[in-house]
């Protein structure tokens, strides 16, 4: 990371990378030539899944040391950091309000919202000096209440209304905030999901959707990718953004 090319290697902040779960992984940017800081909760990358180019950073939405260890991989990187993607989150017990307990609100409101918060205060002062794109990834769940999904449409929810507020308070610092908010997308987590739902056959369930098929993990780190860092989308700032197809 210290190298001559590397000094000169545009800068993301990448969250949620390990999972996988629909977010913008570090690979596409790292063969781009771009830097990336990427974040882990509970597993870091195997050895044989690390790049040179990615320094990985153990991050925890209750954790304050967090942010301080966060702030500081990205300030230990020369290169300007273009791009911040924020996409930590998790979803309920898809139980009722009613059965829900408030512990449960609180760990799905930290690891979807204040997540989002942790990682702007690490790296507020880098962004606003190198004029970053911050880029949230929600989900269509905010932009519609459903029954037995109540802390993660309230969590997701929050995290638009943030996403619109810091983008109107940032905009002087030069600063772009947008969130990318998908359907449905095929990876490990939305099989975990369906299963809370008492969906026993993902594959059926999939034929149902629009197309046919869920989102690609693969278009969604595009979306993502190009909305954060295209020269085209240089105006847009405060924007959600669906990810889907009209059922």
């Amino acid at each position: 990371m210290t190298t001559a090319s590397s000094a000169r290697a545009p800068l993301a902040r990448v969250s949620g990378a390990p999972r996988a779960r629909g977010t913008p992984r570090p690979p596409p940017l790292v063969s781009e030539g771009w830097q990336v800081v990427a974040t882990y909760r509970t597993r870091p990358p195997a050895a044989g899944d690390r790049n040179g180019d990615i320094s990985w950073v153990r991050f925890d939405a209750a954790e304050d040391r967090s942010t301080t260890d966060l702030g500081a991989a990205v300030d230990a990187c020369t290169g300007r950091l273009r791009a911040v993607f924020a996409c930590i989150g998790a979803p309920s017990a898809k139980k009722t309000v009613t059965e829900t307990g408030i512990s449960e609100f609180e760990s799905v409101h930290h690891a979807n919202v204040l997540s989002f918060v942790r990682t702007w205060h690490a790296v507020v002062q880098r962004a606003r000096h190198d004029g970053a794109s911050v880029l949230a990834v929600g989900s269509d769940a905010g932009l519609a209440a459903r029954p037995g999904n109540g802390p993660y449409t309230a969590a997701k929810a929050a995290l638009a209304s943030l996403v619109i507020t810091l983008a109107k308070e940032e905009q002087r610092h030069g600063v772009r905030v947008n969130l990318l908010a998908p359907s449905l997308i095929d990876s490990p987590l939305a099989r975990h999901v369906m299963t809370l739902k008492g969906v026993t056959d993902p594959d059926t369930h999939y034929k149902q959707l629009p197309w046919g098929r869920p989102l690609a993990l693969d278009e969604v780190a595009a979306a993502c990718i190009d909305l954060a860092t295209a020269p085209h989308w240089s105006y847009v700032t405060g924007q959600i953004y669906p990810l889907g197809a009209a059922v």
